[in-house]
């Protein structure tokens, strides 16, 4: 009988590893690829850089090479660099140069800094790659999508791992766990991707679980053991379940964050933020169940969820004011699904909203490179639909972003506002990228204002420009927002 019940256990420790290693050995896979299509990607701008034949950081220099970023995927920035010192980029302009320390790592003409070795750096957890008279600058989400919940970390390095290139560790909780291990290696770049994962323990499976198998003492406990093992592996995690029902029962709940006109403080809208809060407990962040949503595909049922409940909720006030809308948040694969197009023009028109009173903004967790997406989208934006990139600025491809699909606007991310009013290296920035969409024709969120000081600098920058944050007022619950449109047309 015991011999029979540790044969089931080390069989359910065996199944229980088997799932980790293959999950370790498709993230290191996944990471790899990456690797590879930002070195691709990076090669090609930097070629195509060079090649310019235009007098250095003059404004045709810089608008061809916003032409290159705008072409590039996984490219956040590309510029000119003289010996150590930064002179201009598509994203910053012509800027006072500054110097570089030491480069981390050098190999023949390539030289790499890490984002963090340079002093006021706009660019977070990246790295800037110089090759002869030009850098560029790699997305810093490029990895993220890989593994949402940061439940791994993930490390690209030389193949003698005598240098990193790229970082990202596992969130918390993982110390003094035991772990299992993946590598992946290029075959045509001196790189591997290093995955490492908490590893699954047997006495970590519910009780109920063990119990059953411990019941089933004699050997032939073990089919079900594997049986019920199989089917706890296959629909284990809790907190999908969860986020599933919370969304059939109406637990996620919507606030509303007030759009406000910057020069007239004019209300024009609001965005629509999910807050989960199941009965009797904490209220959940966004920051930790999108990320599971991601990691689970279930970011199409919190789509679905926010646009319905929002139409549901605010469409009285949108039929009465025409020029109000409402903007909610989207992943690049929300927009791949097949009946969006239906499913997005059945639920304003049965709530008898205009197609201009929707506004998407795409996150940029993905890069968008589904056709079907793209596809979607420009059926949308022809029936009115207006898109935007959040955190515009800031990510993987903004630039590329803009010039292959139907974007009509970008929102700012809240560093550069931040970086108005002090002294930073980051305050020429967001002037210079007001310009830039002001030329394309595009409409410019701006947020994270919190104070007096930043509004009225953004008032003498962009006064067309929309704002978004404290100061202009906090997300509130829908009985709230309607009082705020009720205040606004008094």
């Amino acid at each position: 009988m015991t011999t029979c019940i540790l044969v089931v256990l080390v069989v359910a420790q065996a199944v229980l590893y088997v799932r980790d290693m293959e999950e370790s050995e498709r993230l290191a896979d996944a990471a790899l690829a990456r690797a590879e299509a930002i070195s691709e990607a990076r090669r090609i701008a930097s070629s195509q850089a060079s090649r310019l034949e235009r007098p250095t950081c003059s404004a045709d220099d810089i608008d061809a090479l916003k032409e290159i970023a705008f072409s590039s995927s996984y490219i956040s920035d590309i510029g000119r660099i003289r010996g150590d010192r930064v002179l201009c980029s598509a994203l910053w302009g012509l800027s006072r140069p500054f110097s570089l320390p030491p480069p981390r790592f050098a190999s023949g003409s390539i030289r790499l800094w890490y984002s963090s070795d340079i002093a006021g750096s706009p660019y977070r957890g990246t790295n800037l790659i110089a090759q002869g008279d030009t850098f560029t600058v790699s997305s810093p989400t490029a990895f993220e999508s890989l593994d949402p919940a940061r439940t791994s970390s993930i490390s690209v390095e030389k193949k003698d791992r005598s240098f990193a290139f790229r970082s990202l560790p596992a969130l918390g909780g993982e110390e003094g766990r035991t772990a299992v291990h993946a590598q992946q290696c290029s075959r045509v770049t001196d790189i591997c991707a290093f995955v490492t994962s908490p590893r699954s323990g047997v006495w970590e499976l519910p009780l109920v679980l063990l119990a059953a198998i411990l019941a089933g003492g004699a050997c032939v406990g073990l089919l079900l053991a594997l049986l019920l093992i199989r089917h706890h592996v296959t629909a284990r995690q809790t907190i999908e379940r969860r986020l599933l029902l919370a969304l059939k029962q109406g637990e996620i709940e919507l606030a509303y964050q007030p759009l406000r006109r910057i020069a007239t403080g004019e209300l024009v809208g609001f965005e629509a933020l999910s807050r989960w809060r199941p009965p009797g407990e904490d209220e959940i962040p966004p920051s930790f169940f999108v990320p599971i949503a991601h990691r689970f595909g279930l970011t199409a049922d919190l789509f679905r969820y926010v646009v319905s409940t929002a139409m549901d909720e605010l469409s009285p006030a949108l039929r009465q004011h025409d020029s109000l809308y409402v903007s909610v948040n989207a992943e690049p694969a929300d927009m791949a699904q097949d009946c969006i197009v239906r499913y997005i023009t059945s639920i304003t028109r049965d709530s008898g909203v205009c197609p201009h009173q929707l506004r998407i903004e795409i996150t940029e967790r993905e890069e968008l490179v589904s056709e079907t997406a793209k596809d979607n989208m420009r059926a949308l934006s022809r029936l009115g639909y207006q898109f935007l990139i959040d955190d515009f600025g800031t990510g993987a491809a903004n630039f590329s972003q803009l010039a292959q699909s139907p974007f009509g606007g970008v929102k700012l991310d809240r560093m550069f506002v931040a970086a108005i009013t002090e002294d930073s290296p980051l305050r020429p920035v967001l002037p210079g990228m007001c310009r830039i969409a002001l030329e394309l024709g595009l409409d410019v969120i701006v947020e994270g204002v919190e104070t007096e000081e930043q509004a009225r600098v953004l008032s003498q920058i962009a006064p067309y420009a929309v704002g978004q944050g404290w100061y202009f007022g906090r997300p509130v619950p829908a009985a709230d927002a309607m009082a705020t449109i009720d205040e606004a047309w008094r």
